[in-house]
């Protein structure tokens, strides 16, 4: 089989922690290293990240660390971060991935698998869960699972969302189409930014749920990251159509439309809707748990719903709030 060139861009910023574990992943992967480019981006990381990372790439070819030194287009973060690597880039195809996430050893055959196919595929997007042991990384890592079902569901439909930048690819051809950071305009949720630019110029884009893509990430290990994370989410997922802006809004409240039913009516009404909306939950994330033999998850769906409610209610107090989104030490 020949083998198209690849680069994979990772983004570090203070990751001390986890780079090594990311790259190590990486190092594992069933790819021909000659056909292999692994660029990581240190973007003013405060900590030893530079100098793990410099440690871990001695002698191994496809690897380059780049110093992120200048600001492309007034990006921000990680936008700047893979606007610096593109003009390093020698790949056909752009694999994108975090600096906190373990990739399986398929996991770039997996992700130009339909690149391949089609040449008109410009966007990939593969499937993540939580690595963790606490109830509450159980319950992220559903929501996960959960949020990427139903992106796959929209994705099969032709129904354009967003594509999530953690464990994500991009066609050269595509990415360059759009102009790529260098021309987009700056957003904090610049995965989402990518996505329709590159739906824009009519590219087909792709979801996959399968073992081959299906990388971990670690899961917020308190209140405050979580809600930042969520926060910065919210910004790309308002800019989706009306209809989607709704229904999340509409899921979002749904425990207090609830209350005003059992209220108003009848809380045996309200308890056979609640009812309802697990096993329609519970059906859309269940075959993905077990596709990819999760089935540690499969005894917190219950209890998951009850997560679910507080952190969407929680989450428009907290965007609308005047609290400014905190991600990586920056303020944005």
């Amino acid at each position: 089989m020949n083998y198209p060139k690849i680069t994979i861009w990772i983004a570090a910023r203070n990751e001390e922690d986890n780079i090594i574990n990311c790259l190590h992943s990486i190092e594992r992967l069933d790819y021909p290293k000659d056909c292999l480019q692994v660029l990581i981006g240190n973007d003013s990381s405060e900590d030893n990240t530079k100098w793990f990372v410099i440690d871990f790439i001695k002698g191994k070819d496809s690897f380059q660390l780049i110093d992120i030194q200048k600001v492309i287009n007034n990006q921000r973060g990680k936008a700047n971060v893979l606007a610096n690597l593109y003009e390093y880039s020698t790949g056909k195809y752009f694999l994108i991935c975090d600096a906190d996430v373990t990739v399986n050893p398929d996991w770039a055959k997996g992700m130009i698998t339909n690149f391949e196919k089609d040449s008109r595929v410009g966007h990939q997007v593969g499937i993540t869960s939580i690595r963790g042991h606490k109830m509450w990384h159980h319950f992220q890592s559903i929501d996960w699972l959960h949020a990427l079902s139903l992106l796959k569901f929209a994705a099969d439909l032709k129904i354009p969302l967003t594509g999530l930048g953690n464990n994500s690819a991009v066609s050269r051809e595509a990415y360059e189409s759009t102009g790529g950071y260098a021309k987009i305009p700056f957003s904090i949720t610049e995965d989402f930014a990518l996505f329709h630019e590159v739906v824009q110029k009519r590219f087909s884009f792709k979801n996959t749920i399968n073992q081959e893509v299906f990388n971990q990430t670690l899961p917020m290990f308190n209140l405050r990251e979580f809600l930042h994370q969520r926060k910065r989410w919210m910004v790309g997922a308002l800019q989706c159509p009306w209809w989607i802006v709704g229904l999340l809004f509409f899921q979002a409240l749904f425990l207090p439309i609830l209350i005003i039913i059992g209220l108003t009516f009848s809380w045996k009404l309200a308890g056979i809707l609640w009812l309802l909306k697990w096993i329609n939950q519970t059906i859309t994330v269940l075959p993905t748990i077990i596709k990819l033999k999760e089935y540690h998850l499969i005894k917190h769906l219950f209890l998951y719903e009850f997560y679910a409610n507080w952190w969407q209610i929680t989450m428009i107090f907290f965007y609308y709030s005047p609290v400014k989104v905190d991600w990586k030490g920056r303020v944005y």
